[in-house]
């Protein structure tokens, strides 16, 4: 082979190379891995901190099949968001076009072939795990498609749906060690009333993209100024979950993350009140962005 051709295919290799790359790495914002990596730890923190206190740590993350329940779920949501951002495409185009990757950096047979691998990894996985498991995850995996496929296009069921899948992954983890108790059955509804105002703000964020696809969202049904009042009921819901929870968890630590919980929801409810356009209410968007990920570290103080 002359000198030539050899420098000729080399360019070549690079390039794929670097397709690989961004391939990946698309791929990656795909599966939305920061969610992923927050809800990895949350179930980490809850099996350490809430549901297994009188074991020591080292016991609890020495356990193999610990590992196992988590890496299915991990597995089982990362698939949840490929299949979700198959049915959002038309609409992600029009609110983050320059956030939406298929057709421009992977094709979509890519995506659901990485589909069909993550389903049937974290299925594996939790079959390892027992069949309770498998079996609550199996309706689990089942229910992110039926979300993704029928109920995300709902109003209010698309919600609730959203809310019941966050807060599903805890339940797997109770039912791998066949435990639970008030404190964390309280803790996650806190978590499930945050996610439910959340998804209802993003869809007032996503207003325009919904009316141009003609999806029916809360918004466009029962109107903006009805909806900030449904926003407002979820918020007051939070705040009562914290006063019903407060008493549990006085003597700890946490009850700093709570008191602070309970004074920023507050607050939110005046920014509720003068917000008008999109960007307004991505700023309530993001505090309970911010409120939800700040609870999950706060188990440490359990």
């Amino acid at each position: 082979m002359s000198s030539t051709d050899f420098n000729t295919e080399k360019p070549s290799f690079k390039s794929r190379r670097e397709r690989f790359i961004v391939k990946a790495l698309a791929m990656f914002s795909l599966v939305r891995w920061y969610n992923v990596f927050v809800l990895t730890c949350a179930l980490y923190l809850s099996a350490m901190y809430m549901l297994n206190s009188y074991l020591s740590k080292i016991d609890v993350i020495t356990d193999i099949y610990l590992h196992m329940s988590i890496l299915s779920v991990a597995c089982l949501v990362m698939a949840g968001y490929i299949i979700n951002g198959f049915y959002d495409f038309e609409k992600d185009m029009i609110n983050h076009p320059t956030q939406t990757i298929f057709g421009r950096i992977v094709s979509k047979s890519f995506c659901f072939n990485s589909y069909l691998f993550l389903l049937v990894v974290g299925l594996g996985f939790s079959l390892c795990c027992g069949w309770k498991v498998f079996l609550f995850n199996s309706l689990f995996s089942f229910g992110l498609w039926f979300y993704s496929h029928k109920l995300r296009k709902k109003p209010l069921t698309g919600e609730l749906g959203a809310t019941l899948l966050t807060v599903s992954p805890f339940a797997s983890i109770s039912i791998y060690y066949m435990t639970t108790n008030l404190t964390i059955i309280l803790f996650v509804g806190y978590i499930a009333a945050l996610t439910l105002t959340r998804e209802v703000v993003k869809r007032m964020v996503s207003l325009k993209g919904d009316l141009i696809v003609g999806e029916k969202s809360i918004p466009i049904i029962f109107g903006i100024r009805n909806c900030k009042y449904i926003i407002l009921s979820f918020m007051i819901a939070s705040m009562v979950m914290i006063i019903v929870l407060f008493p549990k968890i006085l003597a700890q630590d946490i009850s700093y993350y709570f008191g602070a919980s309970f004074i920023t929801i507050f607050i939110s409810t005046f920014i509720l009140r003068a917000s008008k356009i999109p960007t307004q209410f991505n700023r309530i968007n993001n505090i309970y962005k911010a409120l939800i990920v700040l609870a999950i570290g706060s188990i440490f103080w359990y």
